[in-house]
């Protein structure tokens, strides 16, 4: 399953981001000052004299400071939870009387738990079939194993998913959707494969492709930043992804370099899309008012909760803006900063290494960060301009430029 970056039942006029940044910069207000009735004793002098005319209001300037840009790929990604407190203003409550649990009421099960089947289809037990190994990784809802085909002796990895956290028919509908995606995209170069899907009665568990070479994200953050020819190679590979997944009527709503994994530890090695659990099957032309993805990657139009296949090239276009030069195109000290800067920040073409990259290989970032999705580039025209640009820098590598 995947991560929602924002509360979808959060508006605009009720404690949205824009109204959360205004709610930051408040100022304080003096109360009139209030007269003290004098003594009695109108021959004597107050002991404490009383002011009649109210204090002047002194305004007190507040420095505003605009963060600085991070130098490096981890510094706004890892750091995020640190700069997310920075300007959270916290409301306390007084904590009302704990009432008494009574012993004898049990928990309701969730939902899974209590259907007949999860997945709809009869299948065998997944020990029958594959043996369990070391845990890979979790998540949510569930972990994912390293398992092991009892009669081939191949390996792969089983998202295991517990029964017991699919808590409403939503949840569900998730699961049996992810299912259905990955077999439709199944046979896709680039997307990490699906051998089955197996339930019982704890768990559902996917099978799918093992990859072992660690994430996109992980190299990243150890290079620094790639050559303009590697990031084409990388674009031209995650493009394709997106052209096969909207030609076929997927929109993934959630791409990142985290959900892109090598299927090696070779510097050479390919890589695969993976984790479609907020993915959804659309329509063209169908629009989407959920809002979900991951904050820096989430395109404008998601944050307005009307948008379409179109916020997946927006995703893709950080990604490559990231590549080339290492650090975000969207930055701030707290989400609702980010998601400002998202939607009417400068991107920076100008710092290094800007300057270095060729103007062919802007123009395409350019093309897919523009913020209104009717005159972004898709996912076809990328990869149309890709080939001329490998071209180009085929041609500088021959002659010594790069």
């Amino acid at each position: 399953m995947g991560n929602n970056c924002v509360n979808e039942k959060t508006t605009a006029d009720e404690e949205g981001f824009f109204y959360a940044i205004s709610r930051c910069w408040f100022s304080s207000s003096a109360s009139p000052a209030m007269i003290i009735a004098c003594s009695d004793n109108k021959g004597e002098a107050a002991p404490n004299p009383v002011h009649v005319n109210p204090p002047q209001m002194s305004k007190i300037e507040r420095e505003e400071t605009k963060p600085t840009r991070p130098t490096t790929w981890d510094d706004p990604i890892k750091n995020d939870h640190v700069r997310k407190s920075s300007q959270v203003i916290m409301v306390v409550t007084p904590n009302p009387a704990k009432k008494a649990r009574h012993h004898n009421v049990k928990r309701a099960m969730s939902l899974g738990l209590q259907v007949e089947s999860v997945i709809r289809t009869k299948t065998g037990h997944l020990k029958e079939h594959f043996t369990l190994g070391e845990k890979l990784g979790h998540g949510q809802f569930g972990k994912t194993f390293l398992c092991v085909e009892r009669q081939t002796g191949k390996k792969y990895a089983c998202k295991s998913i517990a029964k017991r956290r699919l808590l409403s028919m939503e949840d569900l509908d998730d699961v049996r959707r992810e299912i259905e995606i990955m077999h439709r995209l199944s046979g896709s170069p680039n997307i990490v494969s699906i051998k089955g899907a197996y339930e019982d009665s704890v768990a559902v568990n996917v099978v799918m492709e093992l990859c072992t070479g660690g994430e996109l994200y992980d190299r990243i953050v150890r290079r620094g930043r790639y050559s303009e020819k590697k990031a084409a190679e990388f674009t031209k590979t995650i493009f394709g992804v997106i052209e096969t997944c909207h030609s076929l009527g997927v929109m993934h709503r959630d791409l990142k370099p985290e959900n892109f994994l090598f299927v090696n530890e070779d510097e050479d090695s390919p890589i695969k899309a993976i984790d479609f659990g907020l993915s959804v099957f659309f329509k063209p032309g169908e629009s989407f008012s959920d809002v979900v993805g991951s904050p820096y990657y989430v395109a404008p139009e998601v944050l307005c909760k009307r948008y379409g296949a179109e916020a997946d090239i927006w995703s893709a276009g950080v990604i490559v803006y990231i590549l080339l030069c290492g650090v975000p195109p969207f930055w701030g000290e707290s989400e609702q900063e980010l998601f400002e800067e998202i939607m009417c920040g400068e991107i920076d073409f100008r710092s290094d290494p800007w300057p270095n990259i060729s103007e062919s290989a802007k123009d395409v970032v350019k093309k897919m960060l523009v913020r209104d999705p009717k005159r972004r580039i898709t996912a076809h025209q990328v990869l149309s301009e890709l080939k001329y640009l490998q071209v180009i820098l085929g041609f500088m590598q021959v002659e010594g430029v790069v």
